[in-house]
């Protein structure tokens, strides 16, 4: 993962920020500790109109039933002057709560949208989970695939743009993971015949083994 204030790499179990010092903490004293409650859609900035959210929360509700485990929610505000897109993204998935997802999908799993309306930019914000399914460049390439749509003012389009560009790669991820976990079954199968045979001679069986006699009663 990258701070979410000076943009360096960091491993997500450190505490702090190897370079800036930026931490949890800092941002809990910065933007407050307390836990903040949110719509899977919420409109802070009011600039959907009804029939955008209607289709943004029916287009959701496709993607959480392909993909159950995942939590996609999105933050739509004008964020204040010093105030990142990132280092909102950061506290939100620390201290929000997105209604209805309380125990299926928690915020590691989260997939996040930012709209800033001061700025006009989509940034995306990443739970642990989901950072491990989904690259950096994978998000670039999303946010880059609604720019048209953003610059046209259509906010919900552009939303559901990045949201099922995403999708694509989670599916995609998911294919490869099965096929990994099939090789992985194969190389422990292949690994419990190697240690068969290197056995010592005496306990290391020979060859396929020989059928058993079955008696059968013969009639005169």
């Amino acid at each position: 993962m990258k701070c979410p204030k000076c943009l360096r790499p960091v491993d997500h179990e450190a505490e702090s920020c190897y370079s800036c010092g930026y931490s949890e903490l800092e941002a809990a004293e910065k933007y407050g500790a307390n836990q903040v409650f949110l719509n899977r859609i919420h409109d802070a900035a009011a600039c959907l109109r009804k029939q955008d959210r209607d289709e943004l929360a029916f287009a959701l509700d496709q993607l959480e039933i392909k993909f159950p485990q995942m939590l996609f929610c999105s933050y739509l505000g004008n964020l204040p002057e010093g105030l990142s897109m990132s280092e909102l993204g950061f506290w939100l998935l620390n201290h929000g709560q997105v209604k209805g997802a309380e125990y299926a999908r928690p915020n590691e799993n989260a997939i996040l949208l930012i709209l800033d309306m001061n700025t006009k930019q989509i940034g995306v914000s990443l739970g642990y989970f989901a950072e491990t399914l989904i690259s950096e460049e994978d998000a670039y390439r999303a946010l880059l695939h609604a720019r048209p749509h953003l610059l046209n003012a259509e906010y919900g389009e552009a939303l559901e743009k990045i949201f099922f560009r995403l999708a694509k790669v989670l599916r995609k991820k998911g294919r490869k993971l099965r096929k990994l976990s099939q090789k992985e079954l194969q190389d422990q199968s292949r690994e419990l015949n190697k240690k068969v045979l290197d056995l010592p001679h005496h306990l290391a069986p020979v060859g396929e083994p020989e059928p058993k006699q079955v008696a059968t009663l013969r009639s005169a």
